[in-house]
């Protein structure tokens, strides 16, 4: 009787050794993890459109501004919030057209919307009908091809210039 008091403190050090060798005793084969290589999807603007066509439901015109700014870059300070919906559609065919001529890696750039006061008076910029893309950077057959595809692209639609000078961009405007 006199050693029953030791009894717990001896089952507490076996509890514990059990426990230690478990701990020790416990190999788990460590899981591997093999990356996987995620191809981008190609985009493709007269695609997307015909899916567009094929749904039985109204045409989303927030579901196309939004494509328009996943598929682009804007300078800083561009406003396109305000942008007519037909000009939405032509946007997406000019940045195919970049796409086509400089591969689906290049991102266009719009540098101006309803967004910079020194437009011409009279500019559709101010009625959110016009955009101006990024040509900067371009080789001059790149430049050459984008407007010319652009052009034949959006004939009768829309209005496409190749405004030189400091600032050279392609300025894309709706016809009334």
């Amino acid at each position: 009787m006199k050693y029953f008091a030791i009894i717990p403190l001896i089952l507490a050090f076996l509890v514990l050794g059990g426990v230690c060798w478990l701990i020790r005793t416990n190999e788990r084969p460590e899981p591997r993890v093999e990356p996987v290589a995620v191809e981008e999807p190609v985009f493709d603007a007269e695609a997307y459109l015909r899916s567009l066509k094929a749904q039985k439901r109204p045409f989303n015109s927030r579901a196309v501004h939004r494509l328009v700014l996943q598929r682009t870059r804007q300078k800083q300070g561009v406003y396109l919030e305000s942008m007519e919906p037909a000009l939405d559609s032509v946007a997406l065919e000019v940045i195919n057209v970049f796409h086509s001529v400089l591969g689906y890696e290049y991102v266009p750039v719009i540098t101006s919307g309803n967004d910079y006061p020194y437009h011409a008076r009279n500019s559709k910029h101010y009625e959110n009908k016009a955009l101006d893309f990024r040509l900067k950077g371009l080789l001059p057959e790149e430049r050459r091809s984008v407007i010319d595809m652009s052009q034949k692209r959006l004939e009768g639609r829309a209005r496409v210039l190749w405004e030189k000078g400091e600032a050279e961009h392609l300025h894309v405007e709706l016809l009334d």
